[in-house]
Formats: structure tokens, C-alpha cells, sequence
């Protein structure tokens, strides 16, 4: 009895002692599937929309607010015999061995262990005002500064997204030349090259103050007897601002410094480009010394602009920003074109390469394609692939040498995060997904 006893045991703590191996190794192939899963839940929601925007469809957003998951390990031991009795109808006989045999035998230990496990998550639409607002609404310069600092793609990139339209401003404020940012144009090229100069004169976004006026306009009596009752504003961070008006005397008003953004360009560089034509006000309150511009100015003014001197100075660069909701519906329109009877590829240069050696020239560089989807067509090496409305809209996994499409999913991914405010993504789920 006693050997049976453990070999009992010793079934029972085989059975505990693996408990922990295949739940754990379970738990690791879970949670890889699950982050496959998002990675595809993600790129497919902006690749989705893209071949919307190039249909002129409406875009429509998901997300995964909460991810919930469960498992259960159980375990079970037993013992099963054949026993031969000479006497089973009696408790004496059963114990007797019956003569054919040699006391008890064939005592078989089981044991057995499963696992489960899974997860549910709630998926909700981002179908709200929340979102759509900031969706909606031109890009601020800040946005530019956050998504240049972590150098997720070259700036040339960037601004072929971001930027909707460069105008040439003189000092009467008059627009006299501009440059839209539409690739079905046939002033495109005016585009891109405008946008190449400004590149390459370090075009970057600073952060600056603007006087917010909090009081009237007053006289210097009048503020020096109310001296008294300004010292609780000028505590809150309020600032007596001098106001200069010609042939009149010292006013003052009651100012606060608000922070702001603005885009401006590189002085060391944009002098090389621009020589003296462009107002002080261009440009950066900080300049750092770039040998871009200085060692190419001759080279791309050939090749990014017509080499023509207008002799107007003072003008100022003014560049505008769109919409996270009109750069879908830019890159809709490329989709569009490629995929043409008549393919059009956007192709897009950039600037910056000309920083890898002291010999490179604007022509070792030749323009790739900003952004490929290859509608119903089969691509040797897919990134991914997606159906919409019929058609089979697949992205190919192009390193940076073939194309900047890698880049641009990575820039709106981060344009969408920074649009999800709090209150965004609703807390409760519109879709249970098990």
C-alpha cells in the first residue's frame, strides 16, 4: 500500500510541478499574437482610409480602448486498478487473493493538466466631436516642431504632407507669388521646388510670445496713479508694456506673453539662398552654421528654381499648414493617380542626403515615390494588404531608397495619436469583440 501511495504522489506533483511551463509559454504566445494583431489593427485603419480618400469616400476611424484577458490552468491525479479476489461478494474474500493471481495488481496512476486562456477587447468608433475637431483643424506649428525633433522622416517629407500651399508675401502684404501643394496641378513642380529651397534653408518651427492686450491704452499719468491697483495683475503674470505712437506721448497698456509657434527660416542658410530679399522677420531668433545650403546654393538654384532675380526685397515667406483630414485626402490623390490608366507617380526629393559626404551633389540623389498602394495588382514583397469596395489595395515593403512609404504610415500614426484627446476614445465600447 505504501509503494502505491506514492506512486500516487509522485503522479500529483508531476502534474503540479508542470503547471507552470505550458501556462506561462501559453501567455507568451498570446501576448505575441496580440501585439501582431494591433501592429496589422493599426496600419490597416490608415491604409483603410487612404483608399477611402482616393474613392472621395467619407473616413472612419476605430480604436481598442481596453483589452481584457483571461486564463485557467487545472489540473486532476487519480489511481485505477484491476483487482482479483478469491471472494468478491464478501469484504474478507475481496482482500484474498484470488489463487490464480499474485495479491493486487495492475495499479495505473492518470493525470492530466489543460490550459486556456484569451482575450477580449472593445473596439469604439472615433466618429465624435472630440476627435473630429482637432481632425479638422489646420496643423499647428507646434505639431511640426514635435514631429521634426524625433526625426521620423525627412523633413522633405514632412512638409510634402503637412504643408498646403507657400506663398511669396511683399511688404505691402501682397501675395505676389504662390505655390500650391496639389499634385494634380501642372504647377506642381513650382511646389516642390519652392518647398526643396525652404528645406534647404532650414525651415523649422520656433517657439516665440505674443503680447495679448489686457486693458485699454493709457497715458503715463493715468498708469502712474492706478500703479497701485496694477500690482495684483502684474503679480498674475501681466506685463506694463510701453506703446510707441509717433508724435504723441509715452502710453502704456497692460499686456500678458503667451506662448506661441512659428515656422522660420535658418538665417546662415536662407541669406545663401535668398541673398537679401526676404525681411529680418523670416527668420529664426537662433542660427547655427550649415554647409548645405552654402556648398549647393549655385546647384540648386539651377536645379530647384528658374535662376531668375526678381530685385523685390523685403518679402516674407508664409507658409500654410493643412488638416490631418486633408493630408488623407492628399494621399487619396496620389493613390488616385498611380493607380490611373495614365499612372502619375509623385515623386519626392530629398535635401538632407546632401549631408552624407562633402562631395555629394543634388543629382546622386534622384526623387523616389512618396507613397505607393498598388490597387489589384500582386507585389513580390507585400508590407500589407486590405480590401475595400472590390478592390484589393496592397502597400510593398519598400526600404527608403524606393520609396518614403514607410515614413509617411509612421508620420500619420503619430498625427492620429496626437488627435486623441482626452475624451476622444468613448469609455464605453460600441463593438464587443470575443
Amino acid at each position: 500500500m505504501r509503494s502505491i501511495s506514492m506512486m500516487f504522489l509522485s503522479a500529483l506533483l508531476a502534474v503540479i510541478s508542470g503547471c507552470g511551463s505550458p501556462n506561462s509559454t501559453s501567455f507568451r504566445s498570446m501576448s505575441h499574437a496580440y501585439r501582431e494583431v494591433v501592429e496589422s489593427y493599426s496600419n490597416d485603419n490608415i491604409l483603410i482610409n487612404i483608399a477611402r480618400a482616393s474613392k472621395k469616400m467619407p473616413v472612419s476611424f476605430l480604436d481598442i480602448p481596453s483589452i481584457m484577458g483571461t486564463g485557467s490552468v487545472s489540473a486532476n491525479a487519480g489511481l485505477s486498478a484491476t483487482v482479483y479476489s478469491g471472494n468478491p461478494g464478501s469484504l474478507g474474500g475481496f482482500l484474498q487473493p484470488w489463487a490464480g493471481a499474485v495479491g493486487l495488481a495492475n495499479y495505473i496512476p492518470t493525470a492530466s493538466l489543460s490550459v486556456s486562456g484569451g482575450y477580449t477587447f472593445t473596439q469604439s468608433s472615433l466618429d465624435n466631436a472630440t476627435f473630429m475637431r482637432p481632425f479638422l483643424l489646420d496643423i499647428k506649428p507646434e505639431i511640426v516642431a514635435y514631429l521634426t525633433s524625433n526625426h521620423a522622416a525627412p523633413k522633405s517629407i514632412l512638409y510634402s504632407l503637412l504643408v498646403s500651399s507657400i506663398d511669396v508675401v511683399n511688404d505691402k502684404r501682397e501675395v505676389v507669388s504662390s505655390f500650391v501643394n496639389d499634385p494634380s496641378s501642372k504647377d506642381y513642380l513650382g511646389f516642390q521646388r519652392a518647398l526643396y529651397i525652404l528645406v534647404a534653408a532650414g525651415l523649422t518651427a520656433e517657439p516665440t510670445f505674443v503680447k495679448m492686450p489686457m486693458s485699454p491704452i493709457l497715458d503715463e499719468k493715468l498708469a502712474r496713479d492706478s500703479f497701485g491697483m496694477l500690482v495684483g495683475a502684474l503679480a498674475a503674470g501681466v506685463t506694463l508694456d510701453e506703446v510707441s505712437q509717433p508724435g504723441r506721448p509715452k502710453q502704456f497698456r497692460l499686456i500678458k506673453l503667451m506662448p506661441d509657434w512659428r515656422l522660420c527660416l535658418n538665417k546662415t542658410d536662407g541669406e545663401v539662398l535668398f541673398g537679401k530679399s526676404l525681411s529680418p522677420e523670416n527668420y529664426c531668433t537662433q542660427s547655427y552654421k550649415s554647409t548645405t545650403a552654402q556648398r549647393t546654393a549655385t546647384e540648386l538654384r539651377a536645379l530647384l528654381s528658374d535662376g531668375s532675380d526678381s530685385g523685390l526685397k523685403n518679402l516674407s515667406i508664409k507658409v500654410n499648414l493643412r488638416s490631418t483630414r486633408n493630408i488623407f485626402d492628399f494621399l487619396g490623390d496620389i493613390v488616385a493617380m498611380q493607380n490611373a490608366e495614365n499612372p502619375h507617380i509623385v515623386k519626392v526629393f530629398n535635401p538632407e542626403l546632401l549631408n552624407a559626404s562633402d562631395s555629394a551633389k543634388v543629382s546622386d540623389f534622384p526623387p523616389v515615390p512618396l507613397f505607393v498602394m498598388q490597387k489589384n495588382k500582386s507585389v513580390g514583397k507585400p508590407l500589407t494588404s486590405l480590401n475595400y469596395r472590390g478592390d484589393t489595395y496592397t502597400v510593398p515593403d519598400h526600404d527608403i531608397s524606393e520609396s518614403f512609404t514607410k515614413e509617411v504610415i509612421v508620420l500619420l500614426s503619430q498625427l492620429l495619436t496626437l488627435n486623441k484627446i482626452s475624451g476622444s476614445i468613448p469609455p464605453s465600447p460600441s463593438v464587443l469583440v470575443r
